[in-house]
């Protein structure tokens, strides 16, 4: 039940909008050493920014370069990004997330699985984020 209230704007949901110059890159699907995303099947690694995603080197945790990862996010606002590391991550990637915050940026490392669905909600509510995917089987 709904109160009526004595502001101008009180909204109880607020909805997003988008340009329709470009289509967000929603994660469609992934595995089988790729992903679907924006309805284009990609195979490889990728790193995501909400209208843009791109091939990303790493094969594992362990090549993960940080100078590449500051490179990417250079002038895109973002303050959020989220690591999907495969299936079980084993590292929380400290160093990195330290030279990331000195940026004004926070690090969430998950596996893939958890980082697709993740990526999906935060993109949708219009948050400044970034993902890095490995690829998972």
């Amino acid at each position: 039940m709904s109160r009526p209230t004595t502001d101008d704007h009180n909204p109880l949901v607020s909805v997003q909008e988008f340009p329709s110059d470009s289509q967000l890159q929603v994660i469609n699907s992934y595995g089988g050493g790729g992903f679907r995303i924006a309805k284009q099947s990609v195979t490889g690694s990728q790193f995501v920014l909400p209208r843009v995603a791109a091939d990303w080197p790493p094969q594992s945790e362990a090549n993960i370069d940080v100078d590449d990862i500051l490179a990417r996010l250079n002038g895109t606002g973002i303050d959020l990004l989220i690591l999907g590391l495969g299936e079980r991550p084993q590292s929380n990637l400290a160093q990195l997330a330290a030279t990331l915050r000195e940026q004004g940026i926070k690090l969430e490392v998950m596996s893939t699985a958890a980082a697709c669905r993740t990526w999906n909600v935060l993109l949708t509510e219009g948050r400044a984020v970034a993902a890095g995917l490995l690829a998972v089987d």
